[in-house]
């Protein structure tokens, strides 16, 4: 009989999570990445993209210092994205 091992997928939030309580983030850069997936008006898909894409800036960070778009700045950002999509 072959035992198959299911590893649960992580989700680019959970990810984000582990790396705050392992100390890859810290509190101030973590309340900032929070107010921005809050911030009315991005929609579920645009979180997940920037989770995904924090993640990678969280990796290809050198000096340990992250910038972190302000809802304000993200919101422009998404603008212009989506006047590129239609």
């Amino acid at each position: 009989m072959q035992t198959i091992s299911l590893v649960p997928r992580q989700t680019a939030f959970s990810v984000l999570f582990s790396r705050y309580i392992n100390g890859d983030i810290t509190e101030r850069v973590w309340k900032r990445m929070m107010r921005t997936f809050d911030h009315e008006g991005i929609t579920a898909t645009e979180r997940m993209a920037f989770a995904r894409f924090m993640t990678e800036v969280i990796d290809d960070e050198k000096d340990g210092r992250l910038n972190v778009p302000a809802p304000e700045e993200m919101s422009e950002i998404l603008t212009d994205m989506r006047s590129t999509r239609h």
